[in-house]
C-alpha cells in the first residue's frame, strides 16, 4: 500500500496533520535536521492543535504507516515513511 492509499484510511483531521508534517519536514524553521523529518514544536506551531489532539493524531498516522517517531519525548523526530511507489519528498499529501 502506498502513502496515497494509506492516507485514505485515516480521518480528515489526520490527513490535515500529515500535510502539515510533510510541509514542516521540508520547510520548517528548525535546521539542520534529517531529511524528511519534522519536530513536534514546529508542527504544533503550524497546525493549531492542542497537544492531546496532536499526539492522538500522530498515533493514527503512525498506525497507518505514514510516519515513524524517532527518539522519545520531548525530543521526538517525526519521520515521513518512504512511499513504496515513490520518495517521501514528493507531495505525499495529495490534493488539499
Amino acid at each position: 500500500m502506498n502513502n496515497s492509499e494509506r492516507l485514505q484510511t485515516v480521518s480528515a483531521p489526520a490527513r490535515k496533520l500529515f500535510d502539515v508534517i510533510v510541509r514542516e519536514a521540508a520547510h520548517g524553521p528548525f535546521h539542520p535536521k534529517p531529511k524528511n523529518t519534522a519536530t513536534p514544536p514546529e508542527i504544533l506551531e503550524a497546525c493549531g492543535l492542542d497537544v492531546g489532539e496532536f499526539y492522538d493524531l500522530l498515533g493514527v498516522l503512525k498506525e497507518a504507516g505514514l510516519i515513524r517517531i524517532a527518539n522519545s519525548y520531548p525530543f521526538e523526530e517525526i519521520e515521513l515513511s518512504p512511499d513504496k511507489d515513490g520518495d517521501a519528498d514528493e507531495d505525499a499529501g495529495g490534493p488539499q
